[in-house]
């Protein structure tokens, strides 16, 4: 688990990077530092439109697709 502030957020560190795949709030995606790295397997259907709405407000690149191994990840980093 990473904590930050109030909020607790679940990730996966693939070896090359740790992507928090877990935001369960608004609160808590306001609440993850600058440089975090938010995304899932699913497309990034797992979030709620609030989250993803207060996620894509603090990243100037938006979601991405890469792949690590043999998993796709959709991802967005948190640059603001």
């Amino acid at each position: 688990m990473s904590s930050t502030g109030a909020a607790v957020a679940k990730s996966h560190n693939s070896g090359i990077l740790e992507i928090i795949t877990t935001v369960q709030s608004p609160s808590e995606a306001r609440a993850l530092p600058r440089g975090s790295v938010v995304g899932d397997t699913h497309g990034g259907v797992t979030f709620s439109d609030t989250v993803a709405e207060v996620l894509e407000r603090r990243s100037s690149r938006g979601w991405r697709e890469i792949v690590i191994g043999d998993t796709s990840w959709t991802v967005i980093e948190l640059n603001r």
